[in-house]
């Protein structure tokens, strides 16, 4: 079985990836998947699925959901009856079933800004109120403003509260201390939490992923937490995600509502998720070891550049990079003049902010970072 060389640079200018696809000579740091070749034992996997010749329907084994059951326990010190587990074919599908199914159109739901885009995406296409939670910064480091929660959950439209962590793009993992006060809020005030924890295994520093619903069984009866093995596995376009959901009214209700709407997992992700959990752990820990010397060589060559400022993330592969020192006017239109393509802040909420996904060869981030620093030095 081959070992995965995250040195390896592969061309997907010329497929449909929708960072990459048709990009030609500019170097897309956006989009939130990895530009690493998949673990082998995913490949094989999924090798050997195709080599049945039969693309039908499959049913979820009983084996993944014990396997998934365990990894909570193991990891997160969080134990779970497997009919707690609902599969989906995505987070994002996920969090829209729940701002639809647990609130109604004019209800209030509260999310960070900035914040993943989809967040804001579901509030507003399920035609909800968005009330925003900005956060705190003290120094270089990202805290939630509880007093600003405090006000929000209070309202009496206030149906829902939409959690990330770890954040993306802030890349903060939220603390137990600063979970167990969010949770208490969300209690008192009778809202719901979705806790997005896609990036829980991305994790630096030997920071702990604490899951808000692992706090208490008063938490996990009034939240729904959703993970997927996409983002640590290089495998964010199979799809295939679940959430948990301990209470049985709100897995019965989430589940109501999705029926007929949303298939099982499709056949590959199936085999890929189960792969991935399975057999990808090492994989999975020499990504993390990458993805630290990543981290740190474009912290190190951007950072107090041309008066941008950034801190190391703790958790997820991207820098939220704060360009308003830089005097620039449209940052991202004047790094894209010189070949480097970064996200656009605008579209998480806040403007001024790029956001560099760091999940690239270091070749590739070398030169992106001449890039920039000869259009921002020159």
């Amino acid at each position: 079985m081959a070992t995965t060389t995250f040195d390896e640079v592969i061309d997907r200018t010329m497929s449909f990836s929708s960072r990459w696809g048709g990009k030609r000579d500019c170097l897309a740091l956006t989009t939130g998947d990895a530009d690493f070749r998949m673990p082998a034992a995913i490949e094989e996997a999924l090798t050997q699925r195709m080599a049945h010749g039969v693309l039908g329907y499959d049913t979820i084994p009983d084996a993944l959901s014990e396997l998934l059951a365990e990894r909570l326990a193991d990891r997160h010190q969080w134990d779970i009856g497997q009919e707690a587990i609902v599969y989906l074919p995505g987070v994002v599908q996920g969090i829209n079933f729940v701002c639809r199914a647990f609130t109604q159109p004019g209800d209030a739901i509260v999310t960070e800004v900035p914040i993943y885009y989809p967040f804001m995406d579901a509030i507003s296409n399920s035609d909800r109120v968005q009330l925003s939670l900005s956060p705190l910064q003290r120094g270089s480091r990202w805290e939630i403003d509880f007093d600003r929660l405090r006000d929000l959950l209070a309202r009496a439209e206030t149906k829902l509260f939409l959690l990330c962590n770890p954040h993306n793009p802030l890349g903060r993992v939220w603390r137990k201390n600063e979970l167990e006060q969010l949770a208490r809020l969300c209690l008192a005030h009778d809202v719901l939490i979705c806790s997005d924890e896609i990036h829980c295994d991305v994790l630096f520093d030997d920071h702990e992923h604490v899951s808000i619903s692992a706090l208490d069984p008063s938490v996990a009866k009034q939240t729904i937490t959703l993970m997927s093995p996409s983002k640590a596995f290089a495998m964010s376009g199979l799809g295939g995600a679940w959430a948990v959901i301990t209470d049985p009214v709100l897995r019965a209700r989430f589940e109501s509502y999705a029926a007929g709407l949303v298939p099982n997992l499709n056949v590959m992700a199936l085999v890929a998720m189960f792969a991935a959990y399975r057999d990808c752990e090492s994989w999975r820990v020499d990504l993390m070891s990458y993805l630290t010397e990543n981290r740190q060589f474009v912290f190190d060559r951007l950072q107090g550049l041309a008066g941008i400022e950034t801190s190391l993330p703790e958790a997820a592969y991207f820098l939220w990079l704060n360009f308003q020192g830089t005097g620039l006017n449209n940052p991202y239109q004047t790094l894209l003049d010189g070949g480097v393509e970064l996200s656009n802040g605008s579209v998480f909420g806040v403007d001024s902010y790029l956001r560099l996904n760091f999940a690239s060869p270091r070749t590739v981030l070398e030169e992106a970072c001449e890039r920039i620093h000869s259009k921002l030095s020159g």
